[in-house]
């Protein structure tokens, strides 16, 4: 099979990973990519993400710290500590 590739910008970015040393081959490069978007498991993974850092935010909402003016956030969250 041959592909041609007629887009300057796409054929830079091939030339720039294969130099980098990221794929061995266009072949390993189309390879690994074809395997990355049909594996579902990756997507189910981004919507966890997403689902967890809107929760989190959530659970921060009107979280204050009410630190004492001129008190540096690492020194109030070391006070009380005993090194």
């Amino acid at each position: 099979m041959t592909i041609e590739i007629h887009n300057p910008e796409l054929e830079s970015i091939l030339q720039q990973q294969l130099k980098a040393g990221n794929f061995a081959s266009v072949e390993d490069m189309l390879l690994q990519t074809f395997r990355g978007v049909q594996s579902p498991g990756d997507e189910q993974r981004k919507v966890r993400a997403l689902d967890a850092a809107a929760r989190i935010r959530e659970l921060r909402r009107g979280v204050t710290l009410n630190r004492p003016e001129g008190v540096s956030l690492r020194e109030y969250a070391h006070i009380g500590h005993r090194y």
